[in-house]
């Protein structure tokens, strides 16, 4: 008997509907300003994914947008990296290899599983419908490419097996800084225990979730602008304050803050436990307040006391590579898995030439300087 698969414009699943709601009823910019996507859901009789659906939108974050992400986020990166020759060289390539991109509408995709965050967690599926989850997709989306985000071993290993057993494309995107649940590595971090000692210090006040109130939202989405946008890209997402606040209101997201003695914050951290895995989508901190307090280090230790007080693992994103792993995370490749083979050549080659430069080059970068 085949498996039901359906897909639909609501969800069933309770966290979905609240996470969504209002997405649904007011669109994607509710959400974030650059933001423009529109989402469905889809069901197995084990699973239900959200989905993101778009067609070009080329001035998306780079959530929902993989030409953003491969090309006007990659150029900024390389920028921030290299010289000024250098960047300039590569501007050029990718600003002729983008408009091929734009040519072989690279956006028009499909995302499963694309919570809207950088990092998305996945269930513990083992994928055995697979093949008919692809069939509903591309029977409803024929045009569109169909991309699995966030795949990495820990998580996802039987999907990414069945990804391959269908032909299907696993493109190295980034790594990723895991922790296991009670991690020893991180019981004996000298690190983590001063990044604690820190936190605790009491010349910040730690403000609970609980005592964080709808009215400080705007001050708390400040602080994440200034991390995410300013210090490192405006193709980031631009989060709203109502949004923020909603993730709040709704407990999908537990937020704690850092409060200076004249009330003002100083910085925000948001976790986020979705399948038994905590993440931390949500940081930020005031660039202008003095390094030494080390607010960076104070926040960034919140998720891994977050995750030992659960007793879950913690995928704690990419970047700082070198911070983390003497706190105890363990690099992971992650992956976008990716099904085109219903598309015309002319839409599959941009995939390939991205899965060449990233398993060729990306890859191999990013795990020997482990960023």
């Amino acid at each position: 008997m085949a498996t039901e698969v359906t897909i639909s414009d609501f969800p069933e699943d309770s966290t979905l509907q609240k996470w969504f709601r209002p997405l649904i009823e007011h669109g994607s910019s509710f959400c974030a300003s650059n933001l423009q996507t529109t989402p469905a859901f889809l069901r197995t009789p084990r699973v239900e994914f959200p989905l993101s659906v778009n067609a070009a939108e080329w001035d998306n974050s780079w959530i929902c947008s993989p030409w953003n992400h491969y090309i006007t986020y990659a150029a900024e990166e390389i920028d921030r990296a290299t010289g000024k020759v250098t960047s300039r060289i590569a501007s050029e390539v990718l600003r002729g290899i983008g408009a091929w991109f734009r040519r072989a509408e690279l956006n028009r995709v499909v995302m499963v599983n694309n919570w809207l965050l950088s990092t998305n967690s996945w269930p513990a599926w083992e994928a055995g419908e697979l093949r008919e989850v692809i069939a509903a997709l591309v029977d409803r989306w024929p045009d569109h490419a169909i991309v699995f985000r966030s795949l990495n071993p820990k998580e996802s290993t039987p999907l990414m097996e069945e990804l391959t057993r269908v032909r299907a494309s696993l493109i190295p995107s980034r790594q990723v800084w895991w922790y296991e649940a009670n991690s020893n590595a991180v019981a004996r971090s000298r690190d983590v225990r001063k990044d604690i000692s820190l936190l605790n210090r009491g010349d910040l006040e730690i403000v609970p979730n609980e005592s964080i109130q709808t009215s400080d939202f705007p001050a708390l989405t400040k602080l994440y602008n200034q991390l995410y946008l300013e210090k490192y890209s405006r193709h980031n997402p631009q989060f709203t304050g109502q949004w923020l606040a909603h993730l709040h209101r709704e407990n999908l997201i537990r937020f704690t803050a850092l409060r200076k003695s004249n009330r003002e914050f100083a910085g925000v951290e948001g976790c986020f436990v979705s399948h038994g895995i905590v993440t931390s989508p949500l940081v930020g901190y005031d660039l202008t307040l003095p390094h030494q307090l080390g607010l960076y280090r104070r926040l960034a230790v919140m998720p891994i006391l977050e995750a030992r007080r659960l007793g879950l693992p913690l995928n704690l994103s990419a970047g700082v590579g070198r911070y983390k792993s003497l706190r105890g995370g363990e690099p992971v490749m992650e992956y976008l898995g990716l099904y085109d083979r219903h598309l015309p050549l002319s839409r599959r080659l941009p995939w390939q030439c991205i899965q060449q430069l990233s398993s060729k080059l990306l890859a191999p970068y990013v795990r020997s300087r482990r960023l």
